[in-house]
């Protein structure tokens, strides 16, 4: 399982623009979008910003 860190490009429903969080996923290359939806709802955030839960509305590093 890896470990990346996402940073948002903009403003995605009530998740502002750079805001930063941290996504534990099974996927290698990149975050599995259903792990970044479901760690957007765990952080409290509403429909619309789980709704962009791709990778590529991210700035995506990978930290393990």
């Amino acid at each position: 399982m890896a470990v990346y860190k996402l940073t948002t490009k903009g403003q995605y429903g009530d998740m502002p623009k750079g805001y930063t969080f941290q996504v534990a996923s099974r996927s290698i290359s990149k975050p599995d979008a259903q792990d970044v939806e479901k760690e957007i709802t765990r952080l409290g955030f509403n429909k619309q910003a789980q709704s962009y839960r791709s990778s590529g509305n991210f700035i995506v590093e990978k930290v393990g």
